[in-house]
């Protein structure tokens, strides 16, 4: 991002939680598979590569162990990037010529 001279507000949502309605409006209506940590503990736990859970169960569940919410998240220009993809951040960030 720094050599795209993208300014940068990074948010630590271990220090500083969402709450269920910013989480829910972050999610929006991205499917859950994408949003969901399948690397952490508690999706194990959850049983969730078995079965997904609901908008809400999954809220509820991200709120309570933020593990769960796959990172980073990146928001620009009304998208959302889930996870670390260099060509979805090359395509919302054009290099400047």
């Amino acid at each position: 991002m720094q050599e795209r001279e993208v300014a940068l507000e990074i948010r630590d949502f271990f220090k500083e939680p969402f709450t269920a309605d910013g989480l829910s409006r972050l999610m929006g209506s991205s499917p859950l598979a994408e949003l969901l940590s399948t690397r952490a503990k508690s999706y194990k736990e959850h049983r969730w590569d078995k079965k997904l859970p609901t908008k809400k169960e999954a809220v509820a569940s991200i709120i309570a162990d933020p593990t769960l919410l796959r990172r980073p998240i990146l928001v620009a220009n009304g998208k959302i990037v889930i996870g670390f993809s260099q060509s979805a951040y090359e395509t919302l960030f054009p290099e400047r010529r």
